[in-house]
């Protein structure tokens, strides 16, 4: 292994000479801290901002990252800075590390302000807008529920780029969150920790924080390229192959991506990647550029599933406390569940990379069926073969299976009351009362599908699963008033007292069985 590391060095050596290709370098990234001039926003929430933003740059093992968090600079100060720093490298001042610069407020030491200028960039995060508003959220207490005043909170977070080495404005991000809670801080964190959530994926949308590496060798599908986990590369990361050609019959040359590469495993200085798919023939030499990923695909898919429910085509009829059958004061509500043994099934797959192998799922899946839906949420882990294009997946994933009514609407019996009683809560006829039944059950789910990819970021799947799930043996009924000032609700299981069983009761209902899906899925 020493060998071949060392072999491969002396052709990093010699390509760097040799090759037009760009090969990226750890460089030094001066990160200063957040300027905010709103009130909304405290200064342990500046801090937290800062420390997110540098932590980033530093987990990504690309850069050297100084930190200056003292020093704030707002965003109408930006250019006189980049004014500044051009005149710097332009004059090559001899009182460099002895003067001061001053912009709004901030007075930064001479001693930093020459670090900076000999950075590659200089990182200026900025709150640019804190919008607070009060808005009302509904929650329960006992039977009743009520509307309580929350905050809803958006934050808008904008980070310039600074290219010393140029004197010019690189590039810049808007990052936006938005966050509701009873309580303003909790609000406010997860409106920021939102709008941080994008910094990965946008700054990687950015030309120059882009790894640029080189082609070493080629095996078969296996492709060896120059840099590997120092720089920050990791298994589960895509590189595009760009190749020079030329365009049409005028003799333009262009760069462009011709293969796309998968890497499977990591080095210190190097690392082994499979294609995907090859336009062109990939050869040494060629340049390699990581391709903006946050490694998570989405995908819709329909299909046909295995139920079992059985025929309820009646009306489920609820009974006062008091009544005494055949005299009963009762409300009803019109089921008409028909039998059902097939069902059409629509949901969506978010898989993220865990690396080259393994992925993690989670699958959302709504049983259509009427007037019993279905909602299923499910967890796991995929493993992956891959040949080229194509991509085997096997899984097992667990989950929770919701099925409910829509909220049906209770009629009542005309020739008694308009109220009727359950467990000791008065429901009111005249409060537009629904009731939506509902059950739970829980198992496990095997997969097997198979993946095409059709471009760069789509993929059309098909696959075929299993599930093993426990009966919904026992339902419940949350009835509840819709309209008045205080509106009551009341929940019961389908064995209560109050269900009047000779009109007709709810069965058990079963989903296990085979599902068959197909859908098309975007890379993002």
């Amino acid at each position: 292994m020493k060998t071949l590391s060392l072999a491969l060095l002396i052709f990093l050596l010699i390509s760097q000479v040799v090759l037009s290709a760009e090969i990226s370098k750890k460089k030094d990234i001066a990160i200063l801290g957040t300027k905010s001039n709103s009130t909304y926003i405290s200064e342990d929430t500046v801090r937290y901002i800062d420390s997110t933003i540098s932590h980033y740059f530093v987990s990504q093992k690309r850069f050297n990252v100084l930190g200056y968090g003292e020093y704030r600079i707002s965003s109408e100060d930006i250019d006189d800075f980049i004014s500044r720093i051009r005149e710097i490298r332009a004059k090559k001042a001899e009182e460099l590390g002895t003067y001061d610069e001053k912009f709004g407020t901030v007075v930064i030491k001479g001693e930093d302000f020459d670090r900076m200028v000999n950075s590659f960039l200089v990182v200026v995060p900025v709150i640019s807008d804190v919008t607070v508003k009060k808005t009302e959220i509904e929650e329960y207490s006992g039977s009743s529920k009520y509307l309580k005043e929350a905050y809803d909170i958006e934050v808008v977070i904008d980070i310039t780029f600074i290219n010393v080495r140029e004197g010019k404005r690189e590039a810049s991000i808007r990052l936006t969150g938005e966050g509701v809670d009873t309580d303003y801080k909790k609000a406010q964190k997860k409106a920021i920790d939102y709008a941080l959530g994008q910094l990965s994926y946008q700054v990687k949308k950015i030309d120059i924080f882009k790894i640029k590496s080189v082609v070493l060798e080629v095996r078969g599908d296996t492709v060896l390229f120059t840099l590997g986990e120092n720089m920050g590369v990791k298994p589960g990361d895509e590189y595009e192959v760009l190749t020079k050609m030329q365009i049409g019959k005028t003799g333009t040359i262009a760069t462009v991506p011709t293969a796309l590469l998968r890497v499977k495993r990591v080095y210190p200085d190097y690392s082994e990647a499979r294609i995907v798919y090859a336009k062109e023939r990939v050869t040494e030499g060629d340049q390699v550029v990581e391709v903006a990923k946050m490694g998570i695909n989405v995908t819709f898919n329909a299909g046909i599933a295995r139920i079992n429910i059985p025929d309820m085509n009646y009306s489920i009829v609820l009974v006062d406390d008091i009544s005494v059958p055949p005299i009963t004061n009762y409300f009803y509500v019109e089921l008409n569940q028909p039998e059902r043994n097939m069902a059409v099934n629509a949901g969506f797959r978010v898989t993220a990379n865990l690396g080259y192998r393994f992925k993690a799922v989670v699958d959302g899946t709504a049983v259509l069926n009427l007037p019993i839906w279905g909602g299923i949420g499910e967890a796991g882990v995929l493993a992956s073969l891959y040949k080229r294009r194509v991509e085997l997946q096997f899984g097992v994933e667990a989950g929770v299976l919701y099925m409910s009514t829509f909220k049906e609407k209770i009629y009542r019996n005309s020739l008694i009351l308009d109220f009727i009683k359950i467990n000791g809560t008065e429901i009111d006829f005249d409060q537009d009362p629904y009731v939506s039944i509902y059950g739970l059950g829980v198992g496990i789910k095997g997969t097997a599908g198979l993946k095409f990819v059709v471009a760069r970021d789509q993929a059309l799947y098909f696959g075929i699963s299993y599930r093993l799930y426990t009966r919904i043996k026992k339902w419940f009924l949350l009835i509840e008033e819709t309209s008045g000032d205080k509106m009551d609700s009341v929940s019961i299981g389908s064995d209560s007292d109050n269900v009047y069983p000779l009109f007709g009761q709810l069965k058990s209902v079963d989903i296990s069985g085979y599902e068959i899906m197909a859908g098309y899925s975007m890379r993002f």
